[in-house]
This record gives structure tokens, C-alpha cells and sequence, in this order.
């Protein structure tokens, strides 16, 4: 019987891959077209993942909490010819197919730097200014688009580091834009050792746990607003006749609705 692959489908111009949250059907359960037999989150929302024709699921390659790119075959369904054809769906080994499965395994890894592999303290993850976020050890394929945390204006703590200071920062991973919301106890607000171990302790209290893949998007979002220079422009605008025309009008419209009609003009 012809097996049919059940493909990660393209869910968004810029997803390029999704964690699945369930499985809805089991090997050897039957299905029917356009049933949904997985859920999978996306970095904007959750969504089900279709059968293309109805049959038996047959193999299944993927498991709850795993990260699947676009284009992987998930499962397999047994069908028919009839069905095949009636559906339209594409059978395992056409030409017009990629080679599947496609396996997690068979997904190319990153492999982080020297310094990224050098030991952290137990509990305190700083995976902001390496090559990816780290949580409880495990490498989240969500990758910041911009370094460090944000450092808000005037800000001074982390002007001046001390030579043993850097070597701790370098030990860890950080930078010092990493330190830059730091309250320092030294001279003129400086940073002190002292003040960074205690904040490492305070950190390694933190609970532990995978953030979503919707979260990450929503964080990373957050870091490059603060890479985005702010201004704002302004002109006085002499309102009395806006006024008198909204007194005199049997509508009463609002302000907005006399900013959008000039905005369109």
C-alpha cells in the first residue's frame, strides 16, 4: 500500500520551524483527510498540523516537546490508490518529493564556540551574549538578533571594570552592557566584584523552566526595541475652528476622526 508523508508545513512567511505540543493520533489509529493529528507551536501562535488524505498512520517520527524545521516528514500514512488520487496527494518516492523521513538528527547543529562550552556556575545560565539562549543546559533554537541586555540611558555602573572583573566575565560569557542595571557599590557607581557575585547568587534563585517558543519571540522582540533610536517631531496646531465646527456638528465627532480625515487628505 503506498505510504503518504505527512510533511512540517510552512506556517508563516517567517516561521521556519515549530515545537510540537501534541499528538492527536497514534500509530495505527485512521484518519481521514484534512483531520488534524498534531498541534505544534509556532514564535506567534498554536496551531494543527492535517492529514493530506485519509488512511492509517502508520509511523510517526517525532515526539512531544521536539522542534521540527518546515519541510521535516512527521508521520507516514498508509492509503489507498483511490484515495491518493481522489485527495491529490503526493505518495513516499515521487519525483516531485524531497527525500524523506527527515529526522531531527539529520538537521545540521550548531556548535558552539570554546567559550560557550567552558563550565558556568550551577543554576546561572548567560547564554545572552553567546551563540545561543541556554536553559538547565538545554540549547533553545531561538537566536537573539541583538547581543547583551538593553542598557538604558545614563546608566554609568559599567564604565570602569577592574582587571579581576573582566577576568570574571570573561569566565562567564557576559559583557558589559550585561551589568549595566547592576546598582554598584563603588567609587562614583562602579561595579565591584562584590556586586556581581551577589547579583550571580540572587540570579541562581531564579525558578528554572523552558520558555515557549511564543515567549522567545516576544523577548527577542523586546531587545531589539531598545536598539531602535526614539524621536519624536512636533508642530502647534491652532484648534479653534476644529472646535467650533465639532460644536456646531449634530454628529459631535471626535478629535481622532478629524486627524484621520486630514491624515487621508
Amino acid at each position: 500500500m503506498p505510504k503518504v508523508p505527512i510533511l512540517m508545513p510552512q506556517l508563516g512567511d517567517s516561521i521556519a520551524e515549530a515545537t510540537v505540543l501534541r499528538l492527536l493520533a497514534a500509530p495505527g489509529d485512521t484518519v481521514e483527510a484534512d483531520q488534524e493529528i498534531f498541534e505544534v507551536e509556532t514564535n506567534k501562535a498554536t496551531m494543527g498540523v492535517t492529514t493530506m488524505c485519509g488512511g492509517v498512520l502508520s509511523d510517526v517520527f517525532i515526539k512531544e516537546g521536539e522542534s521540527i524545521v518546515v519541510g521535516a516528514c512527521m508521520a507516514m500514512i498508509d492509503a489507498t490508490e483511490e484515495e491518493i488520487e481522489r485527495s491529490g496527494a503526493t505518495p513516499a518516492g515521487d519525483s516531485t518529493q524531497p527525500s524523506l523521513p527527515a529526522s531531527p538528527e539529520s538537521v545540521p547543529q550548531r556548535v558552539p564556540d570554546a567559550s560557550a562550552r567552558e563550565e558556568k556556575p550551577a543554576g546561572v545560565h548567560f547564554g545572552l551574549t553567546g551563540e545561543s539562549y541556554q536553559e538547565n543546559g538545554t540549547d533553545l533554537k531561538v537566536q537573539p538578533s541583538v547581543r547583551g541586555l538593553p542598557v538604558p540611558a545614563g546608566m554609568k555602573g559599567a564604565h570602569y571594570m577592574s582587571p579581576r572583573m573582566k577576568a570574571r566575565m570573561d569566565e562567564l560569557g557576559m559583557s558589559a552592557s550585561d551589568i549595566a542595571f547592576i546598582s554598584g557599590s563603588g567609587a562614583g557607581g562602579r561595579v565591584t566584584i562584590d556586586d556581581l557575585e551577589e547579583f550571580l547568587e540572587y540570579v541562581s534563585q531564579w525558578p528554572h523552566r523552558k520558555a515557549s517558543s511564543m515567549r522567545l519571540a516576544v523577548a527577542d522582540a523586546m531587545r531589539r526595541s531598545w536598539t531602535r533610536p526614539l524621536a519624536s517631531a512636533g508642530r502647534p496646531v491652532f484648534m479653534d475652528p476644529l472646535i467650533k465646527h465639532r460644536q456646531h456638528s449634530p454628529l459631535r465627532p471626535g478629535i481622532t476622526l478629524y486627524f484621520a480625515h486630514a491624515l487621508a487628505l
